[in-house]
């Protein structure tokens, strides 16, 4: 019994022009900025007592947790030269 392996491949073939797109790739649209007052998430981890405090000192005041951090971070520049 013969095998018949099949046709060799062509030489100097190559791989063909890359693909031409004008959007990027899904996942990859990191680089275009966010719409004016479009909302970005602001991820960071600490130890969970000042979570609790943090919440329970937003709840009080009746303010959101976004607009005291906004408001954190505006003192924060007046006072250390931001």
């Amino acid at each position: 019994m013969t095998l018949n392996p099949g046709k060799p491949p062509k030489k100097n073939q190559g791989k063909g022009a890359p693909p031409v797109t004008t959007e990027a790739p899904h996942g990859q649209e990191n680089t275009q900025k966010p719409e004016g007052g479009a909302k970005a998430p602001l991820n960071f981890k600490t130890d969970e007592d000042f979570v609790h405090e943090w919440k329970i000192y937003c709840v009080t005041h009746k303010i959101s947790q976004i607009d005291q951090f906004k408001k954190m971070f505006e003192f924060w520049k007046e006072n250390h030269g931001g």
